[in-house]
């Protein structure tokens, strides 16, 4: 597999784990629901490793940083569930909060990438990550 058909499998996934979040928003505790979603995430991710594993021939590498970035990647991922299901709770549109989060996600991610990953960019890039930054303003301001 590819990384493009892996990129098109996560959008599916992603956009489909928008779409329940955004449905059981108000209906559970923020706090609960984020931790229900993020457990069941384990149980999928320990699972599907078991499963390569087994069939794969996947082994288990770690290293003491990988161990470390994946313990900080899990607590901002946890804490992010936490406010995007508050967000749907508090009223937002599907429509309107997917785009701002995805977007803001895009030139936040593409800034971090730039200053402290030391990424390079160009023009073009330049004009891609502010015409993002337009829209979303653009998403932000819809009424």
């Amino acid at each position: 597999m590819n990384w493009l058909t892996t990129a098109l499998f996560t959008i599916v996934f992603y956009s489909t784990f928008d779409l329940f979040v955004k449905l059981a928003s108000g209906k559970i505790n923020d706090n609960l629901g984020a931790a229900i979603m993020n457990i069941t995430s384990f149980i999928v991710a320990v699972g599907w490793f078991l499963i390569r594993a087994q069939f794969g021939g996947e082994t288990a590498s770690v290293t003491r940083l990988g161990l470390t970035y994946s313990i900080l990647a899990g607590i901002f991922v946890g804490l992010a569930s936490i406010f995007f299901i508050r967000m749907f709770a508090l009223g937002t549109n599907l429509s309107i909060g997917i785009p701002l989060v995805r977007v803001g996600m895009v030139v936040v991610g593409s800034l971090l990438g730039i200053l402290i990953l030391k990424e390079g960019f160009n023009v073009r890039y330049l004009l891609g990550f502010l015409l993002s930054a337009l829209g979303l303003y653009l998403v932000m301001t819809a009424k």
